[in-house]
């Protein structure tokens, strides 16, 4: 198992719900970007293989929704299938707009998700969890996510 395999089976691992969450939405966010490019670069039936890959992580976010009866529950729920809405237009439609709107939702999870590890993290005295900069953010890089010690 190389270096990078490692870190990442021993962060998934030790990782808290919440972080669980959180990298399950970074990862949809990470391949929403990837297709966006393959798009771009006109590999249209490469991109599929990652669609499916965001569909399949969102189920798994929805699946982790334990409680409808809880109203917060119940919102999370119905964004999520929204969210699996949309990524059945990417796929068949291959909508760009409906791309974007992923992409913009999963940062806006991932935002919130990260906000609430933070907290955790602060609450256990673990060091500062990672920080999340949407694209909404003028000072975020290139890529949406800004990880701070």
């Amino acid at each position: 198992m190389d270096p990078r395999e490692a870190f990442l089976l021993q962060e998934i691992e030790s990782a808290s719900p919440a972080k669980l969450r959180f990298l399950l939405l970074q990862k949809a966010h990470g391949l929403c970007l990837v297709v966006s490019d393959l798009w771009k670069g006109n590999r249209h039936n490469d991109a599929e293989q990652w669609v499916i890959r965001i569909q399949d992580i969102v189920t798994e976010l929805l699946s982790g929704v334990v409680d409808p009866q809880h109203e917060l529950a119940q919102v999370t729920s119905d964004l999520y299938v929204f969210l699996s809405k949309l990524v059945v237009a990417v796929m068949i439609e291959r909508d760009v707009e409906a791309l974007q709107n992923v992409t913009e939702i999963l940062e806006i999870e991932m935002e919130t998700w990260a906000m609430f590890v933070r907290q955790e993290s602060v609450e256990r005295g673990a060091p500062p969890a990672p920080k999340f900069l949407s694209s909404f953010d003028s000072t975020a890089a290139e890529t949406s996510l800004n990880f701070e010690a």
